[in-house]
């Protein structure tokens, strides 16, 4: 009988000590493990739309600025077409910032056609110019705004038709012609992203005469004693064997005299740019402006929508910015009366990149509301560990019930303490998210060495996954985890509320 007594009054004390020590250790290691994988899991996500976002906006900027059907309707548009100052066609939008808003003159152009719509003018009796007025507008946003950057587009096609002259083994050259119906898009100097985009000169190019040139902190097309003008390349030309350096041109429909002949115009490959996850990057060919427009106005064919082929590209350092600057601009151009003259469009409403960044942001909610989940059912365990601890301290409570311990003091005790459970998880995982994101390289080359192959396709993930952590992660673990902890201490802090004093101290 004495020996059985020690066996109780010691031995199962610490055999509850140790079931309380194992049943705590492995609730704080599940919920570590859980908030490791959401940390993890949700920065490479955010790391991963933040870099699609960059290849679908770096070229294209977040927002635009074109214009509405109205704008080719009204008077301030066909007047060009009447007028010899603007050499009867269309002028670009950098040519009407620069030149009279007005370049028709009644006394030297023929009379304007009856069908031409009445031109809107300002309350000084000036004609209205939405060019000149939205331009004003930008660059008051500049002035504001230190990262932002923008400039006029304009967009065309043509044939382009390039010479390749390599040399052959037996000492001399082969000749031969690439041929490819490509768009056209004015070079984007203001771009800030535009140096990020282009790519070295390889071995293979040749002399550097024929290299893009740096120039007043921006790139320049170079321009050849032979008057051919540089072009910028997608790197998908330079993986079908074009060099910088070839010499070609470009050729369209013009209307003459004689009827629809080839024009053409001379250029040389001075450089390749990288056009992102488009496909229609790889037929895009960046060109001077000027060549853009000359093609626009005088081919026949209309490869794009007018109101889609030229307007202000407005590029800034954050993206996430972009549609509180649409609204903004939007007012101001109403304030000026030309709202009905543009629409604002930002990268969430582009046809090329709206599906895919609908995904991104479907993918990031259901990912998170997994998390959510999972932290659920890890933080469930501290139901267990709080019930047994209720359990194995009745006495305890019931002395502190005595004493004039309150309900609320005692669901506070066993509250506060699944919280801090789920901090103390919080910060564990966290940690080790942390270090898992600085070797992430590490462990994906690892798993690709186990699988045989990459694990990760590079053209959709890149050369490496992003290794940055992200903020809104860790304040949603350090937010929800402890939170969801603290619900779960709560009802076993309801269940030692329940505890009467008398009868278990009667009991003890």
């Amino acid at each position: 009988m004495y020996e059985l007594s020690i066996l109780r009054k010691y031995l199962i004390p610490r055999k509850r000590q140790l079931s309380m020590t194992l049943i705590a250790l492995m609730s704080v290691g599940v919920i570590a493990l859980v908030v490791w994988l959401v940390v993890l899991f949700l920065s490479v996500t955010e790391g991963i739309e933040k870099t699609w976002l960059g290849k679908l906006t770096s070229l294209h900027a977040p927002l635009r600025l074109t214009p509405t059907p109205k704008y080719f309707s009204s008077y301030y548009y066909q007047a060009d077409m009447a007028s010899s100052h603007s050499h009867y066609t269309p002028r670009s939008l950098a040519d009407k910032i620069a030149g009279p808003s007005d370049p028709y003159d009644p006394e030297t152009d023929e009379a304007l056609p009856t069908y031409c719509p009445t031109p809107e003018k300002n309350s000084d009796g000036s004609l209205r110019d939405p060019v000149k007025i939205a331009f004003q507008i930008l660059s008051d946003l500049k002035n504001r705004h230190r990262s932002l950057a923008f400039q006029d587009f304009e967009m065309s096609g043509a044939m382009l038709r390039l010479q390749l002259t390599r040399p052959s083994a037996g000492g001399g050259e082969s000749h031969s012609f690439l041929t490819q119906a490509s768009y056209l898009a004015s070079f984007p100097d203001q771009n800030p992203f535009l140096k990020q985009l282009t790519l070295p000169p390889t071995a293979q190019d040749v002399t550097h005469l024929h290299f893009l040139e740096y120039t007043q902190h921006k790139l320049v097309l170079p321009v050849l004693p032979t008057q051919e003008r540089g072009v910028l390349l997608s790197k998908h030309f330079r993986d079908t064997g074009v060099r910088i350096g070839d010499k070609g041109w470009l050729s369209y429909p013009a209307a003459t005299s004689g009827g629809l002949q080839e024009q053409r115009l001379p250029i040389f490959v001075s450089g390749f740019y990288d056009p992102g996850v488009l496909t229609i990057g790889n037929k895009c060919i960046l060109a001077p402006a000027n060549i853009v427009h000359l093609i626009n106005t005088s081919s026949q064919i209309e490869h794009f929508d007018k109101t889609a082929s030229m307007g202000f590209a407005v590029w800034i350092d954050e993206i996430q910015k972009a549609p509180q600057l649409a609204l903004e601009l939007e007012k101001r151009l109403s304030a000026a009366g030309i709202g009905s003259y543009w629409k604002v469009t930002t990268y969430r409403d582009y046809d090329f990149s709206k599906d895919l960044l609908q995904q991104f942001q479907s993918d990031r909610y259901l990912f998170t509301l997994i998390g959510v989940i999972i932290l659920l059912v890890a933080c469930s365990n501290i139901i267990s560990l709080l019930i047994i601890l209720v359990n194995d301290k009745k006495q305890e409570i019931a002395i502190l019930q005595a004493l004039g311990a309150t309900r609320k003091s005692l669901a506070l005790i066993f509250g506060g303490l699944g919280a801090c459970v789920g901090l103390l998880s919080s910060l564990i995982g966290i940690g080790a998210a942390i270090l898992t994101l600085k070797n992430l390289d590490a462990l994906v080359h690892f798993l690709s060495f186990l699988q045989g192959q990459e694990m990760f396709n590079a053209v959709f993930y890149g050369s490496s996954l992003p290794h940055n952590l992200s903020l809104q992660a860790l304040g949603f673990v350090l937010i929800a985890t402890p939170l969801l902890s603290l619900v779960a201490g709560l009802i076993p802090a309801w269940k030692a509320c329940r505890i009467s004093p008398s009868a278990t101290l009667r009991s003890s």
